[in-house]
């Protein structure tokens, strides 16, 4: 009696590539768009050279700093905010936590290659929350304004997402927050933009209201966190950028058609 041998390491790394190369295969094309040349000839666009991403307008892109100048602006802005809540809250132990930088994107959402970054800063944070939060968050809006940001829109505030129902959106509020009345929420999450820029805050104190979830057990006590971030492009790419998204200007982006 014969027993069937397993297939070789060598045929099932080959039968792997196989799969692979039939997922890779059955990637979507990239969009097109035909636009009319100022000859009158018709010129087809792919949006794989497209240098931004879908849902990021360039001219907010060029309106923020470059890579190179973003963590200095972003250090003053923390300054600023900084010195905002301690007139608001005098005293507070500030610490800076984890680590900023500018990360580079996987592709434009079209199956081609992007110039933007995100830049992130080190979080501005301090352990404890000052109690009046409407307080605070008028205080934070006001230096914000300042510097032409948007006023904070906080996540319990935010509407349906799409084909979520009202209760579904109510029932995440209560099961992230604690409560559909901010007076009794445990946690507050904003952000607040400026085109391409944005500034995130977080507020928690786990015994405030109804108090926090038991799978919030490991975070801080109390917490004020603040940071800064925005997608941008490098300066030695800046000329590349402006001429790549010049033949796409004015016509509308397409939804994304690839993951990256």
């Amino acid at each position: 009696m014969h027993s069937r041998s397993r297939p070789s390491i060598a045929f099932a790394a080959i039968a792997l590539v196989g799969v692979l190369a039939g997922c890779a295969l059955v990637q979507p094309p990239s969009p097109t768009t035909i636009v009319t040349g100022p000859g009158g000839q018709q010129v087809e666009l792919s949006w794989a050279d497209y240098p931004g991403e879908p849902y990021v307008d360039p001219a907010d892109v060029l309106a923020a700093p470059r890579a190179e100048q973003v963590e200095e602006v972003g250090e003053l802005l923390l300054d600023d905010l900084q010195r905002a809540v301690d007139a608001h809250a005098p005293g507070l132990a500030w610490e800076r936590a984890d680590e900023g930088g500018v990360f580079e994107h996987d592709g434009n959402g079209y199956g081609g290659a992007t110039m933007h970054r995100t830049s992130n800063s080190a979080g501005l944070w301090v352990a404890q929350a000052p109690d009046d939060w409407p307080a605070l968050a008028a205080a934070l809006d006001t230096e914000l304004a300042r510097h032409g940001f948007d006023a904070i829109v906080w996540d319990f505030d935010r509407a349906p997402l799409p084909q979520q129902s009202r209760a579904e959106r109510d029932a995440d509020v209560v099961a992230q927050h604690g409560s559909l009345d901010p007076s009794a929420m445990w946690l507050w999450l904003g952000a607040a933009s400026r085109g391409a820029e944005w500034v995130s805050v977080v507020l928690s104190d786990v015994d405030r209201g109804v108090g926090a979830p038991e799978d919030a057990s490991s975070a801080p006590q109390q917490q004020l966190a603040i940071t800064v971030g925005a997608t941008v492009i490098s300066e030695v790419d800046e000329h590349a950028y402006r001429s790549g998204i010049a033949p796409f200007d004015g016509l509308e982006r397409p939804a994304p058609t690839h993951s990256d």
